[in-house]
């Protein structure tokens, strides 16, 4: 007896815990145990069936957002033909209503006469009730934007219909094709911000369906139109695309772009047939403030160089260590090193920190649909900066900052 009820118990555990494995044999047991144990296994088998199925609903789950689209989408199609029912109009609202609750994504419908809610998801109904505020300014921009959603599904709606017209001679022009009917639907980013001010994106699927009121005495006499939009909460993505942005493009330290960045502006520039003046700056003294101060100290010499050139306008970009360039449309390399220079200047009557701080500079015009290889430009300028340097650099033991009293 003992040992039918270890059996049974160590089936029951692994039908829990391992139900793919779990075996049974009724001939092992007592005879007093083998009924028991064959409705046991009869147990086993439905619970097996179910998991099978609830798995099944999860893999189902994943594709909602996509029945979804299609059964609004075939709404347009099939409403007509249910006019005549209410009640088989009911039915079918009914079924779109439970597929919708599943989804993550918030579902609004709301009337394009009127701007009055006709459905809402619980997805929806939920983030009503948390979120209060967020959800009252959701709504109204949802609502503000109808009047040209309508109005610019209407117009591709005409401009199909005028695609679609048979010509004169009852023949397709050569090349046409039938009009795309898939652009029934308009989508569009929404940003708003949370009540402790974080900012928030959405985008928006706004699709145009017909819509009958099934309460009124005379609800068959005239096909209403609704409009569903789809919000799917886009902050997440947009913050790992800022980030991986920053990774990609932005130094760490000023907050500038980096050297890929500028590479890849001024490539795009050239592209383009823009010209653009491409300045290189070298920061001078930037090893005698480490080593003497600290690199603490050396990396907001850093960050004031950054601000410093800023001021300037165009793109400023760190691209090394202690190099930074500045690209600049509409300017010529005179007038860049004229401002260069001042900004130069006034850096090093700049007494405050204790160290000297200055910069050496050149710059370059690159020209619209140049046929050298950008490469070529900032050799030279790099060249250029570094004749600078060992013309104008003035002498550390010269720009070391001392005490008169001394």
């Amino acid at each position: 007896m003992e040992h039918s009820l270890e059996l049974l118990i160590d089936y029951l555990q692994n039908i829990l815990e391992q139900p793919e494995t779990a075996t049974l044999r009724p001939e092992e047991l007592s005879p007093d145990f083998r009924g028991l144990g064959e409705k046991i296994a009869l147990l086993a088998d439905a619970f097996l069936d179910l998991t099978g199925q609830l798995q099944q609903k999860t893999e189902s789950l994943e594709l909602e957002n996509q029945v979804l689209m299609d059964n609004i989408q075939a709404m347009d199609e099939i409403s007509w033909s249910l006019e005549q029912s209410n009640q088989e109009l009911r039915s079918n609202l009914a079924l779109v209503n439970a597929l919708t609750d599943y989804t993550h994504s918030m579902i609004f419908v709301y009337s394009a006469e009127t701007g009055q809610e006709v459905h809402s998801n619980q997805p929806a109904r939920w983030f009503r009730k948390a979120y209060v505020q967020t959800a009252a300014q959701l709504t109204r921009q949802l609502l503000d934007k109808q009047p040209e959603i309508q109005r610019q599904i209407d117009q591709n709606r005409k401009n199909r219909d005028a695609e679609a017209a048979p010509r004169q001679d009852g023949q397709a022009g050569e090349g046409e094709m039938p009009s795309d009917r898939g652009q029934n639907s308009l989508r569009w980013n929404l940003a708003l911000q949370d009540s402790d001010g974080m900012d928030i994106f959405y985008q928006v699927e706004s699709f145009l369906i017909p819509w009958f009121h099934s309460d009124g005495e005379n609800s068959h006499d005239a096909r209403k139109q609704a409009i569903v939009h789809i919000v799917i909460d886009e902050t997440e993505r947009q913050r790992r695309q800022k980030l991986i942005y920053r990774y990609a493009y932005v130094d760490p330290l000023t907050n500038l772009n980096n050297r890929r960045y500028a590479t890849e502006k001024m490539e795009q520039w050239l592209q383009e047939g823009t010209a653009f003046t491409l300045s290189f700056i070298d920061v001078d003294y930037l090893k005698y403030c480490n080593d003497t101060f600290g690199h603490e100290q050396g990396d907001s010499y850093l960050i004031q160089v950054s601000r410093a050139l800023q001021t300037l306008g165009g793109e400023v970009c760190r691209v090394g260590g202690d190099e930074f360039f500045l690209l600049q449309t509409g300017l010529t390399p005179a007038e860049q090193n004229r401002k260069l220079e001042g900004l130069r200047q006034a850096m090093l009557a700049d007494k405050s920190g204790g160290h000297p701080k200055c910069f050496s500079y050149a710059s370059t015009l690159v020209p619209a649909h140049s046929d050298a290889p950008l490469s070529t430009y900032i050799s030279d300028t790099d060249a250029q900066m570094y004749q600078y340097k060992q013309k104008y650099k003035i002498p550390l033991s010269d720009a070391v900052y001392k005490d008169d009293r001394i």
